[in-house]
């Protein structure tokens, strides 16, 4: 039997900071708060293309430089200079590309700043400068002595906001006639990622919806240009591949967590889905 990946829990810690940031990178953390300035993925040993990870902590993350696709909670996005991304605690993001010149600020937040949903977006010039000073102010505080925890987390907080007020004008400015088929997309998509390891039925999220299910089909179909079953199925196939890439679980327990009523049924699903067996995927390399 091959031996099993390790899953890739992404949590910062002061002593693998070098690893996340590389050796062009400033980095500062203690127990409370986290930041790198000039983190490189590619040159840091994380974030490798084709591997996916659970984000433990929420956190900001500013791009400087290069590019990358990932994939952020079942959404694909491009990350370049002037995006900004917050992501919350439990995230599941898979680096699909990413330049060798990527650079971004990395702040990380423990559970006393909350952030329910992720906030992806690409900034404007003054929005973006903006952003960037507010995190370099972020950096000089946080390295006063003593720490000043009740202000470093202020700051972040009113980051956090403003990057949330840009973010809702985007979508009021794209989303203004069918804003309720989008509506009803998120609240979708965020409740197939809370039940999807349990329930894959239509009628179940009709039901926690107020809708029928013709209806779901056809609103998650205009909205998003696929079907419901393509959500919930790559919802279901993304908690597959984080079960299966942890040393504790077995093919037929993954099999059983997401409730599928044979290890064959979730075999056959997982290599419809994906092309290969989940066997096959447990075992397949690491990309170097």
């Amino acid at each position: 039997m091959g031996k099993k990946q390790t899953m890739n829990y992404f949590s910062v810690e002061p002593d693998k900071l070098k690893e996340i940031g590389g050796e062009q990178s400033h980095i500062f953390s203690n127990g409370n708060f986290s930041m790198v300035i000039n983190g490189g993925p590619m040159r840091g040993k994380f974030l490798r293309e084709g591997q996916i990870y659970h984000v433990v902590e929420g956190r900001i993350l500013i791009a400087l430089e290069g590019k990358a696709t990932v994939d952020i909670d079942l959404e694909e996005y491009q990350l370049e200079k002037g995006c900004v991304a917050v992501t919350a605690p439990g995230t599941i993001m898979e680096m699909k590309r990413c330049s060798e010149d990527m650079d971004v600020i990395g702040i990380v937040f423990k559970e006393e700043i909350t952030v329910h949903d992720n906030m992806i977006l690409k900034t404007e010039p003054a929005e973006y400068e903006e952003l960037l000073r507010m995190a370099y102010l972020l950096w000089d505080v946080a390295h006063h002595t003593p720490f000043r925890y009740d202000t470093v987390r202020l700051l972040m907080e009113t980051m956090i906001s403003n990057i949330k007020y840009i973010h809702e004008e985007r979508q009021n400015a794209v989303v203004s006639v069918p804003s309720r088929a989008q509506q009803l997309f998120q609240s979708f998509k965020a409740l197939v990622a809370r039940h999807c390891e349990h329930e894959r039925s239509i009628p179940y999220y009709a039901e926690l919806l107020h809708i029928t299910p013709h209806h779901l089909s056809a609103v998650i179909k205009q909205a998003s240009g696929h079907s419901v079953m393509y959500w919930i199925n790559r919802a279901v196939i993304l908690r597959a591949k984080v079960l299966l890439k942890t040393s504790s679980m077995m093919t037929y327990e993954v099999a059983d967590h997401l409730n599928f009523i044979s290890p064959s049924a979730f075999n056959n699903f997982f290599k419809r889905e994906t092309g290969m067996t989940p066997k096959e995927f447990q075992n397949k390399k690491e990309t170097k």
